[in-house]
């Protein structure tokens, strides 16, 4: 499972990122140390970061996003079409405004409902529905 975020939201991203770890579930995740609410993240330190984290998601059988009062951000939504075109599950914590993003999402299951709600986590698109019931 790759966890899509904001820099905005890294402290909720890596809540997630526990939460889905302690259901057994490899997760990936934004490059934390690369926060640009902190640090200054040069264009070529941003065009690696971009492939990298492409990568990752297509190394996952599902994306969990960020979606923070419905806020995504552009990056974001390039990774749920990405990994919407590659068939992987797209898992929201809330419901996204940007409605390019909420026509892709499978499910949305709030961070605080992550562990109590996971069965099968990280399957193929096809059998979303036993992800989060």
């Amino acid at each position: 499972m790759t966890v899509c975020s904001s820099s905005k939201f890294y402290d909720l991203a890596q809540r997630a990122a526990d939460a889905l770890q302690a259901v057994g579930l490899t997760v990936y995740t934004p490059r934390f140390d690369y926060n640009e609410e902190h640090v200054v993240v040069v264009e070529a330190d941003k065009f690696r970061l971009t492939h990298e984290f492409l990568a990752k998601v297509a190394r996952s059988d599902a994306v969990y996003v960020i979606a923070s009062g419905g806020y995504t951000g552009v990056s974001v939504c390039i990774e749920v079409g990405y990994a919407h075109a590659l068939g992987k599950a797209v898992l929201c914590s809330e419901q996204p405004t940007e409605f390019a993003v909420r026509a892709l999402v499978d499910a949305v299951v709030p961070v605080d409902e992550i562990s109590g709600r996971a069965r099968l986590i990280g399957h193929r698109r096809t059998s979303t529905v036993d992800l989060f019931p």
